[in-house]
């Protein structure tokens, strides 16, 4: 710093900027936090981090196409805000991964495959309503 103890006007620029780069990603960071958990897409490349993130996981296998998956959706939107962070949950297209769907043995959609630390513990197939879902999840998560 100079003797006459003057800010040197493109250094306090700089640190103007970097402060304002630094407050919006905070405040990204806590939009982010606040923001209702819907069912993570996933893919060949990030389905076992998922996983492995999740101790409690469902999977959701679906196709655009099929209608009851469609009428599934709103149901494990639900779900997933009412259940986390206990449960995550994710989506997995069977049309774009079918390798990822048949590796799991899924024959029909909608199939939830509810994983425990990575395991494979139960499966639903077929739509369900959402308080018989909620049950089943509770009982194989052994939720409160």
């Amino acid at each position: 710093m100079a003797a006459d103890d003057s800010v040197d006007p493109e250094l306090a620029e700089l640190r103007a900027r970097r402060l304002e780069q630094l407050v919006r990603q905070r405040s990204a960071a806590e939009a982010a936090d606040r923001a209702p958990p819907v069912p993570e897409d996933l893919t060949s490349a990030s389905y076992a981090e998922f996983l492995r993130r999740n101790p409690h996981a469902v999977v959701d296998v679906w196709a655009p196409w099929c209608g009851p998956c469609r009428t599934m959706a709103p149901i494990l939107e639900g779900l997933a805000r009412e259940l986390s962070p206990s449960v995550r949950f994710g989506k997995l297209n069977a049309d774009e991964e079918p390798a990822i769907a048949g590796g799991w043995n899924v024959q029909a959609i909608p199939t939830l495959l509810l994983f425990d630390g990575g395991r494979l513990v139960d499966r639903v197939v077929g739509a369900l309503p959402a308080a018989p879902l909620r049950e089943r999840l509770r009982r194989v998560f052994r939720l409160s």
